[in-house]
């Protein structure tokens, strides 16, 4: 499997329902939201995060790469039990088309590492 990491450091932050879709969002990318009953999930690059919002910084971010099936099986299982059995906390997120693996920076060196190990290709933007 190959991943590719992506440049910006990202964050990841919650804000409080209800309010309107934060407009600051627009310029940004790539950005993943989830929205619930409770909460706004939101994932950016850092850089783009309003001062005085407060969030968890300093996220690296791999995104699978390659041809992968929209129901191929495992690919989570693949991308998050090398770094779970190796103590590492991980943020996934999928879309239709990939999926995203965050991994704070005090975690990155060994996460590439562990991801090389299991025979993971890693590229860079």
């Amino acid at each position: 499997m190959q991943l590719k990491q992506l440049t910006p450091l990202f964050g990841i932050l919650k804000l409080q329902p209800p309010q309107p879709f934060p407009t600051w969002l627009g310029q940004v990318s790539p950005f993943f939201v989830a929205q619930t009953s409770d909460e706004y999930s939101i994932i950016c690059p850092q850089d783009a995060i309003p001062k005085g919002i407060d969030y968890s910084a300093n996220y690296h971010c791999f995104r699978v790469d390659g041809d992968l099936d929209f129901d191929e099986i495992g690919v989570v299982a693949r991308l998050s039990k090398p770094l779970a059995d190796a103590g590492i906390s991980l943020f996934l997120v999928s879309t239709h088309d990939r999926d995203y693996v965050f991994v704070h920076v005090d975690d990155h060196q060994q996460a590439v590492q562990i991801y090389e190990k299991q025979g993971f290709i890693i590229t860079h933007e």
